[in-house]
């Protein structure tokens, strides 16, 4: 069995298309699997994957996606702050929460630029209101990496170089993210296309995950997921290449073709 028809037959197992794992590093870390559990083939390897649960979570690890970098797509970051945020928080009342999530967050530098943005522009002008930041992945490792909080040079290219001198100091070669920052962030453990999830948001960031990876069934499980838990008028976004499913217009309306904005149908009276 040739690797592509191996995740030909794989990858529906974890609700994801195959043609977007052929990158050779990942065929690479699963050979090395192969081996290191004493097989010699992609075939018998297929069959224990079906059977063992337990390898079918170590392989699910090597289908994770770990790119991302701070303020990636900066024109979605300058919408976010010249129009998105500003018309949430003029319906928001004093003591109320403005609440995001992150699904696949990788990382962690998506939700920490939007801790970035609302602690540079916002956290001023509207004291009273507190930022929820929740940030997911269905990785552990690259969970505890975010939450340490330290990055290459690469990770910051598109960030303003004022925003790198009052957010972060240099160690051992790193950027080490402030504390005020990483305080409005939580990070957890969660699968966005198997679980529940996370009800009353303002701000859904799924990019450059479902809509690229995931099946077609999948996607538009995931899609009603987050129309369920966002507010009405919320908005969603993702990934500058991604196309949304087809029955998209009956949950959402776009904000902005350009950078991948939708916003869900408000109800009236």
């Amino acid at each position: 069995m040739e690797f592509d028809e191996f995740l030909k037959e794989v990858a529906p197992l974890f609700g994801l298309q195959w043609r977007p794992f052929r990158r050779r590093g990942v065929k690479r870390k699963i050979e090395q699997r192969v081996a290191q559990v004493g097989l010699a083939h992609f075939d018998a390897y297929l069959l224990r994957v079906r059977k063992d649960r337990e390898e079918r979570g170590h392989l699910s690890e090597f289908f994770t996606v770990t790119i991302s970098r701070f303020y990636r797509d900066r024109k979605v970051f300058d919408l976010l702050e010249h129009s998105i945020i500003p018309a949430i928080i003029k319906n928001k009342k004093e003591k109320d929460e403005f609440k995001v999530w992150s699904a696949g967050c990788a990382n962690g530098e998506e939700p920490y630029s939007l801790s970035i943005l609302w602690k540079a522009r916002f956290e001023n002008k509207f004291p009273k209101i507190r930022p929820v930041i929740l940030a997911t992945d269905i990785n552990e490792a690259l969970l505890n990496r975010a939450r340490n909080g330290r990055y290459k040079e690469s990770s910051l290219k598109e960030v303003p170089e004022e925003i790198i001198r009052r957010f972060f100091k240099t160690e051992d070669g790193f950027y080490v993210i402030d504390r005020s920052i990483r305080e409005n962030v939580e990070f957890k453990k969660h699968d966005v296309a198997h679980e529940e999830p996370f009800p009353g948001m303002d701000i859904i960031f799924c990019r450059n995950l479902a809509f690229t990876y995931f099946s077609k069934e999948c996607q538009m499980n995931v899609l009603r997921k987050i129309s369920g838990c966002l507010n009405e008028g919320g908005y969603l976004i993702i990934g500058k290449d991604e196309i949304m499913p087809l029955a998209y217009p009956a949950l959402f309306v776009p904000i902005s073709s350009t950078e991948k904005v939708y916003q869900r149908f408000r109800t009236h009276p």
